[in-house]
């Protein structure tokens, strides 16, 4: 846990030097997506939005059972669905914290940042702006972090915590298939937000990070024995 939360530091702090100091990293990859005249149209096939919707669905029935789940099992202190309340409640804090609160609840609504489609850079009106810098260049729903990128990116960890969770009963191949489909449910996300105009590189990659985070909190917090540790000191100090 403790390296995993160096990593994470690490992430972030290198994330933030590069996109910053190396601004083409996020327009020369939104470029490769632009057409002059035409705008982003690299990726036109009906199935990819179709598919982008369905990952959004799954998303927000998993978040919304999981809000039932939690307290029912808590209260009856049995599983529902065979998960226990700790998970579910694992599952409805990730959401809740991450997608909804920190990512749609402040950056989205704050940062100001315009995404590609509606840069000047790409056809649109407003001024490109560095990652992480808070502007005037969107209203509302903006480019910095992306949403579906952090949704995405939870239910990718909760896929692959449900290979650990059910290893025993699962054969290798399913656990490497259920890890593999984790890991593309993330990259297609990724791939169709930047490659549409929605969001540049460095907006999915801090909204990967947002849920990343919180999960590793979540996790040290529900399942680690942070608590019982943290009381303790607090005790030893008092």
């Amino acid at each position: 846990m403790i390296r995993t939360g160096w990593a994470l530091l690490a992430a972030w702090v290198l994330g933030f030097v590069l996109f910053r100091a190396i601004p083409g990293l996020d327009t020369g990859v939104a470029g490769l997506f632009y057409r002059a005249g035409e705008g982003f149209t690299v990726i036109t096939n009906p199935l990819w939005e179709w598919f982008r919707q369905r990952i959004w669905d799954v998303s927000i029935v998993l978040f919304l059972i999981s809000l039932i789940a939690w307290p029912l099992a808590g209260l009856r202190h049995r599983k529902v669905f065979a998960i226990p309340a700790r998970i579910w409640g694992f599952v409805a804090l990730l959401y809740s914290l991450g997608p909804i609160l920190i990512v749609n609840g402040i950056l989205k609504a704050n940062s100001g940042r315009a995404r590609p489609a509606n840069v000047d850079l790409f056809g649109g009106e407003h001024h490109f702006t560095l990652a992480g810098t808070f502007t005037d260049q969107c209203a509302k729903n903006c480019s910095f972090v992306s949403g579906e990128v952090s949704a995405a990116v939870a239910l990718a960890i909760l896929i692959w915590l449900g290979a650990e969770l059910w290893r025993k009963s699962l054969p290798h191949w399913g656990v490497v298939y259920l890890r593999a489909i984790g890991v593309f449910v993330a990259l297609f996300i990724v791939l169709q937000r930047i490659g549409t105009g929605r969001h540049f590189l460095s907006d999915t990659y801090f909204a990967g990070l947002v849920s990343l985070s919180v999960a590793w909190l979540l996790w040290g917090l529900l399942f680690a024995g942070w608590v019982p540790a943290i009381r303790a000191g607090l005790r030893r100090k008092s």
